[in-house]
Parts: structure tokens; C-alpha cells; sequence
């Protein structure tokens, strides 16, 4: 089991942390919620979705999708995303912009190595918790599909990641096909077979969210390879406002508009010892 009770000093330099990440990221991110007064977020994804349905139309497609194939129970077994980014606006553009060659795009890298810290390194604990006390026993990200201008070049993704997992070994993820936004198992395969100790627990990590059909692939792939458990973790789930009004109203899509950076938890623990 997780430790539950880090030391003062650790807290201490961990509060510092999210100090200084509330200042980089506070003046424009939105933090994902899971629900609303009105019943209009997804609880799996955090998108819009019509009060009278229990989640958002692209996971009910997600779900549809992988029943007809028979795969329904190997899709992820926890999904969580750090912040919207709301289609153009600023969190929009550190999406897009950290994985190309610009000049603000360190600068980028820097914001997002600060949203994988809290989440993998200072709350690694909560991420335990919430799986049934399971730490992940390897972690892994989503390659350039085929589609992509980077299609065969390390994914600055990974580069992020792999110093602040460093402690955990990880699985390499290869490609068969184009990116898609169906469910499909055979997207993505194992670079080699890996030994049952390390598929107890994989840690998924994407950067962004649109239907969720990538990512889900991938944990479904996982499955079918041995994984007993799958966490996915994405850096931002994108909202086109336009859409939302479209399907689900204005009233929601101003909801999304003025959601704010809230901090907390990224795992949503309530044993979390940050936020008590």
C-alpha cells in the first residue's frame, strides 16, 4: 500500500511545488471537473454531455463501439485529465505548440513538466489509492501514429515523462496504422513480450483527449497482451466550444468558459494529504 503519511518536509516542498505551478499555469488553465450542479460533464472524460445521459456522446460511442467488438471490459480501467483545452485558447496552443519546433516551445515543456510532476511524482501516493492500492508497475505513451508529421521520431511526450518515472520501467508502444478515432485493438503493439510483473498496473499516458478512441485502443491492446490493469492519464481533454453549444447548448458551453485553474488533487483522492 501507498504511504498515507509523507513527512512534513516533503509536504512542505511539495506545497512549494504546487506553488509555483499554480503561478505558471493559474492565470489561464482550467482544471477538468467531473461533475456539475447541472449534470452536464462526463464523469469518465470530463466533456459536455446532456443532463438526461450518463455520459458524453463520444465515450457512449467509445462504449457502443467496443461492445459490437466484444472488447468492452478490456478498455481502461480509470481515466483521468488534467486540464481543458478549449479549442484556440492558450492551453489550446501549449498542446499544440510543445511538440513543434518553435522558439516558446521549451517554454511549453516547461508548463507540462509541471502537470506531470503533480500528478506522477507529488500525488504518485493517490494514484495508488485510487486503484485499489496498486502502483503502477510500468508506464507507457502514445507514439506518433502513421498520420502524423512525426510519424517514426521519439515523441516529446515521452521525453517529458521518462525522467519523472525513471523509477519505473517502461513499455514501448509501436504503430500498425493511422491515428483514428474508432475503437481499434490493432492501432498499436508491443515493441517485445513483457513479464507479467510489469503489466499489473500500466500507467497510459496521452497528452491530449479529443473521443478518447486512441488512448482506448491502446488500454485495449494492453488487455489483450496481459495488462490486469489499465490507468489512463492525459494532459488535457479538448473542447470546441462551437460543438458544445451545438450539441448540448450555450448555457453549457459558457459553464466551460468560465471554468478556472482549482488545483487539488489530480487523482481525486479524498484521503489526499495535500488537500485536507
Amino acid at each position: 500500500m501507498p504511504d498515507a503519511s509523507p513527512s512534513r518536509t516533503l509536504l512542505n516542498a511539495y506545497s512549494r511545488f504546487e506553488r509555483n505551478m499554480r503561478w505558471r499555469l493559474g492565470s489561464y488553465a482550467k482544471t477538468v471537473v467531473y461533475h456539475s450542479a447541472k449534470n452536464h460533464v462526463c464523469p469518465i472524460c470530463g466533456g459536455p454531455k446532456r443532463s438526461t445521459n450518463p455520459i458524453c456522446y463520444s465515450c457512449s460511442i467509445l462504449r457502443e463501439q467496443a461492445k459490437a467488438l466484444g472488447v468492452e471490459h478490456q478498455m481502461a480501467d480509470q481515466v483521468r485529465i488534467a486540464n481543458y483545452a478549449i479549442k484556440f485558447d492558450q492551453m489550446y496552443r501549449v498542446m499544440d505548440g510543445y511538440k513543434r519546433n518553435r522558439k516558446e516551445s521549451k517554454d511549453y515543456q516547461e508548463t507540462l513538466k509541471y502537470v506531470l510532476g503533480d500528478a506522477l511524482a507529488v500525488h504518485r501516493d493517490c494514484l495508488a489509492r485510487m486503484s485499489g492500492g496498486i502502483s503502477p508497475s510500468s508506464w507507457t505513451t502514445i507514439p506518433s501514429t502513421k498520420s502524423s508529421e512525426r510519424y517514426g521520431q521519439p515523441h516529446p511526450l515521452n521525453g517529458l515523462v521518462s525522467p519523472i518515472l525513471k523509477a519505473i520501467p517502461e513499455i514501448r508502444l509501436l504503430v500498425n496504422g493511422p491515428k483514428t478515432r474508432a475503437i481499434s485493438s490493432e492501432t498499436f503493439f508491443l515493441s517485445e513480450m513483457y513479464p507479467s510483473e510489469m503489466m499489473r498496473h500500466v500507467l497510459l499516458i496521452d497528452d491530449t483527449w479529443t473521443s478518447g478512441g486512441t488512448v482506448e485502443s491502446a488500454a485495449i491492446m494492453l488487455k489483450q497482451h496481459g495488462a490486469q490493469r489499465v490507468t489512463i492519464y492525459c494532459l488535457a481533454r479538448i473542447i470546441d466550444l462551437d460543438y458544445c453549444s451545438r450539441m448540448v447548448g450555450q448555457e453549457v458551453a459558457d459553464g466551460y468558459s468560465r471554468l478556472s485553474y482549482r488545483g487539488g488533487c489530480p487523482w481525486g483522492s479524498p484521503q489526499c494529504p495535500m488537500v485536507r
